[in-house]
This record gives C-alpha cells, sequence and structure tokens, in this order.
C-alpha cells in the first residue's frame, strides 16, 4: 500500500517511462432495472495513445458496445485524459463523488457515484521497467442517473465500483490475472486480485469492507468454471483470507460476458469482463468477475495465492475449513 492524498483522485504528472499510464474505469449493476453496464478509459501519453472501452447491457442482452483501442492522443494531454472519445469521468469531490457520463449518439449514460468507504490501494511492478510500480486504488459506492439508449429513458439506481491507476504500464508483464469484486450492502464488499507476472511471481491484493475498515485480503482461493463452446468464465467459488482472521466463502453466477480477447495491443489473450450474482452469508450481492490469459495453459482454473513466510498457525486460520459453509 501507499499513502493517497486528495489530489491522487485527479489527473498525474506523466513520469518518464515510455510505458506511463493512467487509466479510470467504472462498473454498475441495477437488480431492479436489470441494467449493467461498465468502462475503462486509458491514455498512454509518451506513446500518444489512449483507448476506451463500454458496454452496457439488459440482463444477458448486449445494448450497446464501443472498443477503440488506438486512439491518437497529443503527448502533453492533460485533464483531457479523462474524457475523450465517447467516455467521460469527472471528480466531484475526491474519494467520495464522480460523475461518469457516456455519449455516443445513440446511447446517453449520465451517472453520479457516491462512494461508501475509504479507498483501497495497493502497488504492481511494472514487468518491463525494473524497480517501478503502477499504482492503484478502488472504491465500493451507489450509483445513480439515467441511461437513455434510442427512445428509452431507463432511470439508474445501482451499485458498484470505481477504480482509478497510474504508473508505468504493468500490463505487458503479467501472464494471467482474475479480479473479483462484489457488493452486497453499504456494510459488506470486497474485492481481490490474483495475478501472475511473466517471471512465475504471483501476487495478491484486495480488501473486505464489512462497515467500518478495509480489512486486507492474504488468501484467496478461487474455483472457475467456463462455458463449453465459448471460453468466457461462467460461475465459480472463491475463498478469502483477511489480515483480521476473517473467512469468506462466495458462489459466483456469470449474468453476462464482454469479450474484448486479442485486441490489445499491449496485452494480448484472453479477457473478459463479467457481470455477476455473488452468494455470501445468505447474502445476494452483485458486482465483476474479470479474467485475462495470454494462452490456454494459463486459463485460471483451481488457483490459491497465500501469503509466504506466515507462521503455521497463523495460515492454517488464513485457510480455515471452508467445507461447512452452504448455500
Amino acid at each position: 500500500m501507499f499513502d493517497l492524498t486528495p489530489q491522487d483522485d485527479f489527473v498525474h504528472s506523466v513520469g518518464s517511462e515510455e510505458s506511463w499510464r493512467e487509466s479510470y474505469s467504472f462498473d454498475f449493476l441495477d437488480a431492479s432495472a436489470r441494467l449493467s453496464g461498465f468502462g475503462l478509459l486509458g491514455v498512454n501519453p509518451n506513446q500518444q495513445a489512449g483507448d476506451c472501452v463500454f458496454a452496457l447491457w439488459r440482463d444477458d442482452i448486449l445494448l450497446v458496445k464501443s472498443a477503440k483501442w488506438d486512439y491518437r492522443v497529443p503527448r502533453e494531454i492533460g485533464e483531457e485524459r479523462q474524457q475523450f472519445g465517447p467516455l467521460a469521468f469527472r471528480p466531484v469531490a475526491p474519494f467520495k463523488t464522480w460523475e461518469i457520463s457516456y455519449d455516443d449518439g445513440y446511447c446517453r449514460l449520465e451517472l453520479a457515484f457516491d462512494s461508501i468507504h475509504a479507498p483501497y490501494c495497493w502497488t504492481q511492478p511494472a514487468g518491463n521497467v525494473a524497480g517501478a510500480y503502477s499504482r492503484y486504488y478502488q472504491q465500493h459506492g451507489r450509483y445513480r442517473g439515467v441511461a437513455r439508449v434510442g427512445k428509452d429513458s431507463i432511470p439508474v439506481q445501482g451499485l458498484g465500483a470505481h477504480d482509478h491507476g497510474w504508473g508505468p504500464d504493468a500490463r505487458a508483464g503479467v501472464r494471467r490475472w482474475v479480479s473479483a469484486s462484489a457488493q452486497f450492502s453499504e456494510k459488506l464488499a470486497f474485492h481481490t486480485l490474483l495475478t501472475t507476472l511473466a517471471d512465475g511471481r504471483e501476487l495478491l491484493s484486495g480488501y473486505v469492507f464489512r462497515g467500518a475498515h478495509n480489512d486486507a485480503v492474504l488468501r484467496s482461493q478461487l474455483s472457475a468454471s467456463y462455458g463449453m463452446r465459448h471460453p468466457a468464465p461462467t460461475g465459480g467459488t472463491l475463498e478469502l483470507g483477511t489480515a483480521g482472521g476473517e473467512r469468506l466463502t462466495s458462489v459466483v453466477r456469470v449474468l453476462n460476458a464482454f469479450n474484448t480477447s486479442f485486441q490489445e495491443r499491449s496485452q494480448p489473450g484472453f479477457r473478459f469482463s463479467c457481470a455477476a450474482e455473488f452468494q455470501m452469508d445468505n447474502q445476494t450481492g452483485h458486482g465483476r468477475l474479470n479474467a485475462y490469459w495470454s494462452g490456454a495453459r494459463q486459463r485460471p482454473e483451481d488457483w490459491v495465492i497465500e501469503p509466504a513466510g506466515v507462521a503455521p498457525a497463523t495460515l492454517e486460520k488464513l485457510r480455515g475449513n471452508f467445507d461447512d459453509t452452504v448455500f
């Protein structure tokens, strides 16, 4: 982790690294309206390149999509890095409120995001830049606004997450990753990110928020399932152990999957962003199960990351006995 300042919710000074990048993403799901969506905006100023991805779903029907990986942006791009193409992000109150909009002429989405907890931040090694790290933070919150698709106007009152990253681009040094993020109420949410670097090292970050603070995830175990005809994730089971000694098990069911495989220049491989339903502690939550793997042999199926150098008794407590939790 690192110390965040309010200024970190805005644009950052561009670093000297050729791969330096700043990115923003969001996702939401409104169970009542049966509407879900996500967006990603990223810029590499020193490469004069940018990318923008967006998708909007009604249940498992894709209503709108946009994916462009080769925007030409000026090297000196400033605040415009938050608002090029059809997608725009605007911080209103640092780490509290963001405004997010999308407009391609056919679909117009206007959302406000209000966080429910303090941001959780972490760093990740930039695989192609020795000694360099990218910085990220993530928050869960509530979304409100309206989606207009063609002549239809759909009010949005949903939940979801928002994240922001900057620094040398870490994507080129990654072999595979899985990100799972879910919110059950304004008092319960979690996020975990499992990563295998190109050199074989495995990284784990994440937290569980239960009404008071972010409890860091120290152990994560994923058992994932995939479609028979298409490689998209269909669900699985996720087990988390935290620094505070909490053990959680969640059963995941994918609701829809957006496939951007082999489209990114810096990260060729299979990539899916999936809206998902989570069952945990007899509660139903919603969020995302996102995954990337560079080749078929790297596809995450049964994956455990736990801390090295931890006393056996502590590690056993983190592992626990998850078999006694029934859903």
